[in-house]
């Protein structure tokens, strides 16, 4: 439980600094660390989703609080991304290729769920093109950045015999 813990800290405090360093019009860098945590640590929760939505909800919580000024938005929108995430470690084992699959994949889904809610409470208009810009500016950063995470807890959890789900 450790490893979780410090990849979400890290993962949290590593996204705002990168979001201070990087233009918020940046086309390709858009850092969203705080999902791929979600991807990296679902394995370590042994089939404990109940644990592992807890965990997303919190995140999220901190999320709304630190980086959008809004309460239960993102609280709602990590819950939803992290039962996503379950639902794809169905069909997907976890090692590099799949790991950059499944954070291409929970990135959209969260950027359309919250392009979605953004819609419902009245912030944005609907615009395809603004939730494709939103999508693909997300993707490239936030892939490196999931295969480098996985690549050091994987060596972790080999090193000192902690236990996932593969």
């Amino acid at each position: 439980m450790q490893l979780v813990i410090i990849v979400m800290i890290v993962s949290f405090f590593l996204e705002s600094m990168v979001s201070n360093l990087i233009s918020i019009d940046s086309q390709l860098l858009i850092p969203l660390f705080t999902i791929v945590s979600l991807v990296i640590i679902y394995p370590y929760f042994k089939k404990d989703h109940i644990s592992y939505l807890k965990t997303a909800a919190v995140l999220g919580l901190f999320y709304d609080i630190v980086f959008t000024d809004t309460l239960i938005v993102n609280l709602f929108l990590f819950v939803f991304t992290a039962w996503f995430i379950h639902k794809m470690n169905y069909l997907l084992s976890n090692n590099y290729f799949n790991v950059a699959i499944m954070t291409m994949l929970a990135i959209t889904f969260y950027r359309i769920i919250s392009f979605i809610a953004l819609i419902l409470i009245g912030y944005l208009h609907f615009s395809v093109f603004a939730l494709l810009r939103g999508i693909t500016s997300s993707l490239l950063l936030n892939v490196i950045y999931a295969i480098i995470v996985y690549a050091i807890t994987d060596h972790i959890s080999r090193k000192h015999h902690i236990v996932k789900i593969d």
